[in-house]
């Protein structure tokens, strides 16, 4: 799918972020605020009315939780987690219309640093609807799957199975019971019951 800039807070990049390795001295220094048990916080406010907050849950001196308040009305617009706990941010939900619920959510899920998963709501109301996934890690989209009438369950699953981006086959699920009803190829070569 697409490659993004991992915000990782290791090596130069703590020291622009205030966070330093565990037994750092400046831990302790003003901007810091303790988060739980041996965790902390850094909260900065920008000239642009923007706010980042930086949370490092286990006090290892890089960031596990990353928000972003563009406007600076207490609600993140992105937030990006760590959610292996290697280090890396792997997960960025997106608030698209700033209510406070993740409109799109983006998953590295193999650490290779690309987003391989991506979830979306695409009426607003709360419930995931779509899934795009590279299930092969090759940099590439080979499933969707849609909720078409809008009731919180998968009923459509496209596949591509010749790795060209285009889906080859449209599974159906009417009656929600996690077996496709209907099979259909939209590539007549993948067809296995096709005539030849």
């Amino acid at each position: 799918m697409s490659e993004y800039v991992d915000p990782d807070l290791s090596a130069s990049a703590e020291a622009e972020q205030g966070l330093g390795s565990s037994d750092d001295p400046g831990h302790d220094a003003v901007g810091y605020e303790t988060y739980g048990d041996g965790a902390y916080t850094v909260v900065q406010h920008h000239m642009d009315g923007s706010t980042d907050v930086l949370i490092d849950r286990d006090g290892d001196g890089m960031a596990d939780v990353v928000m972003h308040d563009a406007d600076g009305d207490g609600i993140a617009e992105v937030t990006m987690l760590d959610n292996s706990g290697d280090g890396r941010l792997d997960t960025m939900l997106r608030d698209f219309d700033d209510d406070g619920i993740a409109d799109e959510i983006s998953m590295d899920t193999n650490g290779d640093g690309r987003i391989d998963v991506v979830s979306s709501d695409s009426d607003g109301d709360g419930l995931i609807d779509r899934v795009a996934a590279d299930t092969d890690h090759d940099g590439r989209v080979d499933t969707w799957s849609r909720d078409t009438d809008f009731d919180g369950r998968t009923d459509e699953v496209r596949v591509d199975l010749t790795g060209d981006g285009v889906a080859d086959q449209v599974l159906r699920d009417t009656d929600h019971d996690g077996v496709a009803d209907t099979v259909s190829y939209l590539n007549p070569a993948v067809n296995p019951y096709a005539a030849r």
